[in-house]
């Protein structure tokens, strides 16, 4: 059995491990959905339904946990590790990382309240996404499969006290492998890409990577209004008026994306 003791020593104190086989699974997705949003408040956990297309087959996860600045979210798997991992997990999480995100993921994350219908449809095909299970007990077997996939594992424990109290354990931690900085627009005539001036790079020198995977040297700096990002060489091979999307990397490298429709976030 596994106990653990908050503070002075009573009954009302000891939590006992709850048997994480006696929760069905729509039970043990409410716990998760308050361990999540208490262990990363600067995220927002919502239920998010939109489907997913992959080898012919449509695939619906159970939640989504969305960073508050929008630059990246975790398309969240809740299972039961009696649950086949060969015949029903990785078929889902597969769908989530490759598949392809069909319209309904859009009237999903509009229902949440948390942005519009154009904002939504620029979220789910811009800002990268991460997949992460959320299981009931920690699964070696199931945390190197998924690693293979860059898919993420995080096992949680309910514990219980004898007056009804409720402790959460939570092992394993979500990892960010890209963010979304923000949108920005080519002026040819100053050979420079004009972001927000609320970027969240400080000014000065950086290295980014052109769309086409050319690593180059950026100068960033601000006015009242805007940062702008001038090549310090060369003239960049951009059409003007492009819109531009920064990227950033979990290793902090940065790159230039363009959109392939027109982005309102």
């Amino acid at each position: 059995m596994r106990t653990f003791v908050v503070g002075e020593c009573s009954d009302e104190n000891m939590f006992d491990l709850w048997d994480p086989d006696a929760s069905t699974e729509t039970e043990f997705e409410m716990v998760v959905a308050r361990a999540l949003s208490c262990v990363y408040p600067s995220y927002v956990c919502v239920m998010f339904s939109g489907s997913f297309r992959y080898d012919d087959r449509i695939y619906h996860p159970d939640m989504a946990l969305i960073a508050k600045d929008f630059s990246h979210w975790f398309i969240v798997e809740v299972e039961l590790v009696t649950h086949s991992f060969e015949n029903h997990v990785l078929p889902q999480v597969r769908s989530f990382q490759y598949g392809e995100a069909l319209p309904d993921c859009v009237s999903s994350l509009v229902k949440t309240n948390l942005m519009n219908a154009q904002q939504a449809e620029t979220f789910v095909s811009v800002v990268p996404r991460t997949v992460a299970v959320v299981a009931n007990k920690w699964n070696s077997d199931w945390y190197v499969g998924l690693s293979a996939l860059q898919i993420q594992l995080l096992a949680i424990s309910v514990f219980r006290s004898s007056s009804g109290q409720e402790a959460v354990e939570l092992n394993g931690r979500l990892e960010t492998f890209a963010a979304h900085l923000g949108f920005g627009k080519y002026v040819a005539v100053d050979r420079s890409l004009v972001f927000p001036k609320d970027l969240p790079l400080p000014d000065g020198q950086v290295q980014i990577n052109d769309p086409a995977g050319s690593l180059a040297t950026w100068i960033i700096k601000r006015n009242g209004q805007f940062a702008w990002l001038v090549k310090a060489t060369g003239t960049p091979d951009l059409p003007d008026e492009s819109l531009i999307q920064l990227i950033r990397t979990v290793d902090g490298g940065l790159s230039l994306r363009r959109p392939n429709h027109r982005s309102r976030f």
